[in-house]
């Protein structure tokens, strides 16, 4: 604030009496005070209002008022609106005291700018012990607040991104979680649904080996009944038909998989051969009957036109590969090439006929397997009988059969 103008009363005259004496007896006090880059001021506590009694010129150039501004004006006179009110009561009661006295305020500069300063404030006593002098020191802090405050905003700012931030990241995990306990939730109802699915597939097949278990029996039964050949052997030919698929079946509800849609070939090529090993007639266990088969997995469909293939090739080996009693081997094949799956059922006996024929069940059984598994098929029958079906091992692709 502006120095009040000097009025006329006693404590005026008192006032300029003590200025003028502090300047002529300071001597080389004043001289060093002058001198001296911090600012300072005295004051006259015995002077109503404790008025400024000298001022040096750090001082006058710190706050820019001139000397005869400042001289006899209260101590006090530099506060603003942002001073403290709880700090200009600490420095009232301090001098009221006799008690030195540091601590930072805000003070107000001529020009209006805010200046903040550190204050020194000490007592000084005469030889009796009185309080004859009130001496202050400041030190220029502005450069320091103004640092801090920007520091203090900065991390306002830094704090108040990092609570956005974290909410952010709060609220993004909160959905995650609520996302991820959906999906539990969904995938526990999916397994459920999917345990349920296998149970009654199980169901199925164990039903539908069952049923064609029964129709097997009562063929049997027709054909222990007829006393024609040729109807015996159609109906022994059907049985073994029948046979393969209810081995499809009977694998699947057994197996310990949860898969019962698929089939695991190698296993079943196996147990294929050896079923026909139960089934062949005395003069059949000269033939050697084995399996070869890579770790393969069909689907039902797939692996029911794989075994009736392999059946039927197996069928026709051991009724007319080996005549008169001849020794031989038959051999199953089921291995991966590339994307394609390659089946053969071989056999080291007479060979086929020279003319394949045009109706045999068995072969038209044969073509229309492979071609419901849009793979080609080859037959070779010269000194040995090979047939051989390549097919695609995933339904999704689409070779032409041959």
């Amino acid at each position: 604030m502006e120095p009040d103008p000097k009025s006329a009363d006693p404590d005026q005259g008192r006032a300029e009496e003590q200025i003028n004496a502090v300047q002529h007896r300071g001597g080389p006090f004043v001289a060093a005070v002058e001198a001296t880059r911090m600012p300072m001021v005295v004051t006259d506590p015995s002077i109503d209002g404790n008025p400024i009694v000298y001022v040096n010129q750090s001082f006058i150039d710190l706050f820019g008022y001139t000397r005869e501004e400042i001289l006899g004006q209260n101590y006090f006179f530099l506060t603003g609106p942002d001073t403290d009110p709880e700090v200009e009561r600490h420095i009232r009661a301090a001098m009221k005291a006799d008690e030195p006295l540091t601590l930072e305020v805000s003070l107000r500069a001529k020009d209006g700018r805010e200046v903040w300063a550190a204050q020194f404030v000490s007592p000084v006593h005469d030889e009796h012990g009185r309080i004859v002098q009130h001496f202050a020191s400041f030190w220029d802090i502005t450069r320091r607040v103004r640092a801090e405050r920007r520091t203090q905003r900065l991390n306002e700012v830094l704090e108040t991104r990092v609570k956005e931030r974290t909410q952010t990241l709060q609220n993004e995990l909160d959905r995650r979680r609520a996302l991820e306990a959906v999906l539990t939730e969904s995938i526990r109802e999916k397994d459920q649904l999917l345990s349920q699915r296998n149970v009654l597939l199980h169901e199925v097949n164990h039903r539908a080996k069952n049923s064609i278990a029964m129709a097997i029996s009562m063929l049997r039964l027709q054909m222990a009944r007829q006393g024609n050949p040729g109807v015996s052997e159609a109906l022994e030919n059907a049985i073994q038909r029948l046979d393969h698929l209810a081995r499809i079946h009977e694998l699947l509800y057994r197996q310990d998989s949860n898969d019962v849609q698929s089939v695991d070939m190698a296993g079943y090529l196996t147990e294929l051969c050896r079923n026909f090993g139960h089934l062949r007639s005395p003069q059949d266990q000269r033939i050697d009957l084995t399996s070869d088969a890579d770790e393969i997995t069909l689907d039902v469909d797939r692996a029911i036109n794989v075994a009736l293939i392999a059946g039927e090739a197996i069928t026709n080996a051991l009724k007319h590969a080996f005549p008169d009693k001849r020794r031989g081997t038959i051999r199953v094949g089921l291995h991966r090439q590339g994307e394609d799956v390659l089946l053969f059922i071989e056999d080291n006996g007479v060979g086929l006929p020279a003319t394949r024929g045009t109706g045999g069940m068995g072969m038209r059984l044969i073509e229309g397997m492979a071609r419901s598994l849009n793979g080609t098929l080859a037959i070779e029958g010269d000194r040995r009988t090979r047939i051989q079906v390549r097919f695609p091992l995933t339904s999704e692709r689409n070779n032409p059969a041959g």
